[in-house]
């Protein structure tokens, strides 16, 4: 979980980093390219918290993308001290889903909204116990995953603030951030819809 954790930020850091090395560059046609963050919650087959990343181009009105998501599946039970019942939560699956989607967003002011398709490639790691003994198997399997944004952004160039939003940096920039919604799921061998947020970095729009 921590490498993965690790593997988002540093696509974050390398993203941002390159804005800016390039947002002062006179440049009134900036490409359409956002990376964001993916934190949810999934039902279906494969019922747990999401987290992952996806990279995201578009060209016209045609937006492409590569998702990587890390789903897991969780179990609740009660354990019985007593008469005070205690939950329990096991973690018996996880599915690690590289995808390849292709589909369509449409831009107005500053938000954006999009629905994609496409193809995976999933590799679900089951764990099972017993005498105390955790062993675990693999399978992978092919998936058709789909989802549907809703996102906001800024409507016109500004300067980009860090540290949370209080410290503004350098000139006016089409490089900036994003927050929304998205719906998202899996068909699969193991299936699972969700719903979370995403939280990006990029070019959101041509300003």
């Amino acid at each position: 979980m921590k490498i993965k954790l690790l593997l988002i930020c540093t696509l974050c850091c390398a993203l941002f980093g390159y804005a800016q090395d390039t947002h002062n560059l006179e440049d009134n046609s900036n490409p359409i390219l956002f990376l964001e963050s993916i934190f949810g919650y999934a039902g279906g087959s494969a019922h747990g918290p999401t987290i992952g990343a996806e990279l995201n181009y578009q060209q016209r009105k045609n937006l492409f993308s590569l998702r990587y998501i890390y789903q897991t599946r969780f179990n609740f039970d009660f354990a019985i001290l007593g008469l005070v019942g205690f939950p329990i939560i096991t973690n018996d699956l996880n599915i690690n889903e590289i995808s390849a989607l292709y589909g369509y967003r449409t831009i107005k002011d500053g938000h954006s909204w999009s629905f994609s398709g496409g193809v995976s490639a999933n590799i679900a790691t089951y764990k099972t116990k017993n005498d105390g003994v955790i062993s675990k198997d693999y399978e992978t399997f092919a998936g058709f995953p789909f989802e549907i944004n809703i996102k906001w952004f800024k409507k016109e160039k500004k300067r980009f603030r860090a540290y949370y939003g209080l410290i503004p940096i350098g000139k006016p920039t089409s490089f900036g951030r994003s927050l929304g919604f998205k719906f998202y799921g899996n068909i699969g061998k193991v299936s699972y819809v969700g719903v979370g947020l995403n939280y990006g970095f990029g070019w959101h729009k041509v300003y």
